[in-house]
């Protein structure tokens, strides 16, 4: 299958969790909403980055056919290892430097190979065609250099017909020998992509980690030419054990577990506690690499012995970080009872104890968590709490959320643990981080994979073999999960309480973005029952209205700017659908949206002194802005492009003490998100002595900062006028509302909020 295909390599950081890291495959966020600040998330969107027609036309003109200049050997091993050079020698000293990173292009994809070596047929590296994917083909080739490691690892191979050529292989991780082949080192490559690079380069692209496999000499001599083999150094499992150990001992972990491996398949069936003992040592170097199936099955598989508590350690620690908190639990216990050595154990067995009682209590002390995330880490040993909630059947989208219990309004509804977030918050670089953190947690753990992979992808083709072992490698896609990272992810603050202060800046204070699982199959509404927040990489979802059993639980994609044209240009380009609710479909009208720009363009500030002739101006202007939402339709529907105006005069008399017109436009406010006759009388109907703030019960409203701020200022007025059962009301209201911003909420917090 022909195609163009090409990468953008730039030059990023790295940081700490040692995730390398692209410019943003999204746009810098418009501000659309001036002095309206309505949520903590700004718009962020994945698109592919923007390659030159120019390189395209190439590319393509190129297609299909051999390169028209072939580079020799000599020149292709000078080039290569003078790069190498020039890297290690500005790599001496250096910490942190900057890497080439390349970046996710959807558009030019390929498919992983999902046919098995035996079937496919070995070609020569001088039949490869340019802007190709040769199905039904392999390559087996041997690298003469060192590796050059920046994007991925980039070598110099060559054929047993003495051809050469440029190797490129990406996505491998840190549990991987590939991530950084030796030089000498057989690699097999499944159908092979061999793309244009720009000005006279090409080169074999490996984006898939189960595309590559390294070949052992021995095991894999009936693969390996005649040319390429050597003789194994290492004659018997024992051998292979100590040099497990040795790369062990020298911290070279992928190497370890190799060793481990080799050893394992040359040891005897029947000397249990030699094949015992590899099972637990693999299983610690599978912990240490973060191949957390594989160190529970290794280590479960070592049962047997006299080491049977590090053996049952292992797994439950292994089960911990897959968040398999029960497993984990179970597994601490029949360690505790063998009564091990140390005391270690106990002390990770309480640990384990506090995430089962939160995965199944939701008690969690957010305001103290709070105050363990940092700029640099948001990472916390916290449970998912989801038992309110489960995964069916939505008679709208596909799949959705539903409430399996009653949940009242300022009630978590779930909090989860982040699957996939890096500690990199710039927000033109977190999308590449969380892709390449994404895909190494899915290639090293399959359980992780699964979870993913049942989220929806957009467009993209699956093969419907994602995940499947063919020749002892599970198969992953990662062009796959970039669409399904690109549909299903969140951006956050590190705290959300953060942002309810006027002067955050996500530019400054920088955003979080990753994936929640979970929370990806919450289904969206212009007018949602529930909202999220972070607290590190928590996400907690809070009930804004009474929600009975079996309700589907919905979430606004994006935050609810005023502005209807950038709301449904951004649910096109991330979700590929266009709103089709009452409040966007009378947002259309072409009149209203041309007025409320008009409006905007005031941009009077409400929070100084403004004349009474402004005013009116404004009370006009609003005037006509009103006319245009149709009663039929905005009877019970929320008025997003009324809260500018009706925000503004509420400051306005605020600022001037004048309480009953603040009170008045207060009430406005709240209207206009949606809280329809926010007074009414204490059995909820209309009319009457309107002595009971109606917010948070039967009505879903949005939520947002300026919500909170229109209950504050009716507090303020209502304590002002001597109206104390109703000041109580709305302060209390105005905390449930900080709640389902924030996460939380104390008087610390509610007294801060500005």
């Amino acid at each position: 299958m022909s195609g163009t295909q090409t990468e953008t390599l730039v030059q990023l950081p790295i940081h700490d969790d040692g995730v390398e890291t692209s410019d943003a495959d999204g746009e810098k966020p418009i501000k659309v909403d001036f002095d309206l600040q309505i949520g903590v998330e700004e718009i962020l969107v994945d698109v592919d980055p923007s390659v030159s027609l120019e390189f395209l036309q190439r590319a393509n003109a190129l297609a299909g056919k051999r390169p028209p200049h072939v580079p020799t050997k000599e020149w292709l091993v000078n080039t290569h290892n003078e790069h190498v050079e020039k890297f290690q020698a500005a790599m001496v000293g250096q910490t942190n430097v900057p890497r080439m990173v390349k970046k996710v292009i959807l558009a030019l994809s390929y498919a992983p190979s999902t046919t098995p070596i035996k079937d496919l047929e070995t070609m020569p590296l001088n039949e490869l065609l340019v802007e190709n994917h040769h199905e039904e083909k392999k390559l087996v080739v041997r690298t003469i250099t060192p590796p050059y490691q920046g994007a991925g690892v980039v070598t110099i191979v060559e054929d047993e017909f003495g051809n050469v050529e440029k190797l490129g292989i990406y996505n491998q991780g840190d549990s991987s020998i590939l991530n950084a082949v030796p030089e000498g080192s057989v690699v097999l490559i499944k159908e092979p992509y061999y793309k244009f690079s720009g000005n006279h380069d090409f080169m074999i692209c490996v984006d898939h980690p189960s595309d590559a496999i390294l070949l052992r000499q021995g095991p894999d001599d009936a693969l390996i030419p005649e040319v390429f083999r050597t003789v194994e150094e290492l004659k018997d499992a024992t051998q292979w054990r100590e040099a497990g150990d040795k790369a062990y001992m020298a911290r070279n972990y992928p190497l370890a577990m190799a060793n481990y491996t080799r050893a394992l398949e040359l040891a005897p069936a029947e000397v249990e506690k030699f094949r015992s003992d590899l099972c637990l040592k693999r299983a610690g170097v599978q912990l240490t690499l973060k191949c957390y199936d594989g160190a529970m099955a290794d280590a479960l598989a070592s049962l047997g012995g006299p080491t049977d508590w590090k053996s049952y350690f292992i797994a439950a620690r292994a089960a911990y970080e897959l968040t398999f908190f029960d497993v984990s639990k179970q597994h601490f216990e029949a360690s505790i009872a063998i009564k091990p050595p140390t005391p270690q154990i106990e002390k990770e067995y309480k640990r384990c104890l506090a995430r089962v009682d939160e995965s199944e209590n939701g008690n969690y002390d957010f305001a103290t968590i709070a105050q363990s995330v940092t700029s640099k880490n948001i990472h916390l040993d916290k449970a998912s709490y989801i038992t309110k909630t489960e995964v069916r059947d939505s008679p709208h989208h596909g799949r959705g959320l539903f409430a399996t219990r009653d949940i009242k309004a300022g009630e978590i509804i779930y909090a989860e643990k982040s699957t996939c977030v890096p500690n990199e918050f710039h927000p033109e670089h977190n999308a590449a981080a969380a892709y390449a953190q994404l895909v190494e947690r899915c290639n090293d753990n399959p359980s992780v994979h699964e979870k993913v992979l049942g989220l929806y992808g957009g467009t993209y083709k699956r093969s419907g073999r994602e995940s499947e072992v063919i020749d002892g490698k599970h198969v992953v896609d990662v062009y796959l999960l970039e669409s399904i990272r690109r549909k299903n992810c969140f951006s956050g603050t590190h705290v959300s309480a953060q942002a309810a202060n006027a002067n955050w800046d996500m530019w400054k204070q920088g955003m979080s973005r990753g994936l929640w699982v979970y929370s990806a199959y919450s289904n969206h509404s212009c007018s949602p029952n529930s909202n999220r927040s972070f607290v590190g990489d928590m996400l907690i979802s809070i009930a804004v209205v009474d929600i009975p059993a079996g309700t589907e639980i919905t979430q606004i994609y994006l935050p609810p700017k005023a502005a209807y044209l950038q709301r449904l240009e951004q649910y096109r380009k991330s979700w590929g659908f266009k709103c089709a609710c009452d409040m966007c479909a009378g947002e259309g009208i072409v009149a209203l949206r041309e007025l409320e720009a008009n409006l905007r363009k005031k941009n009077m500030s409400a929070r100084v002194y403004q004349s009474d002739a402004m005013i009116r101006e404004i009370e006009r202007l609003h005037k006509r802005l009103d006319s245009l939402f149709e009663p039929e339709i905005y009877r019970t529907l929320p008025r997003m492009m009324m809260i500018w105006p009706s925000m503004w005069f509420m400051e306005v008399y605020r600022t001037r003490k004048a309480w009953k017109k603040a009170i008045k436009w207060a009430l406005e406010v709240l209207r206009n998100f949606g809280f329809i006759d926010p007074l009414r009388n204490m059995d909820g109907k209309v009319g009457g002595d309107e002595s009971t703030l109606w917010v948070f019960k039967s009505q879903t409203g949005v939520v947002t900062f300026e919500t909170i701020k229109a209950l504050k200022v009716l507090a303020e007025g209502y304590w002002a006028l001597g109206e104390t059962v109703l000041q109580r009301q709305a302060t209390a209201a105005a905390k449930i509302a900080l709640k389902c911003m924030v996460g939380f909420v104390t008087e610390e917090t509610y007294r801060s909020f500005n």
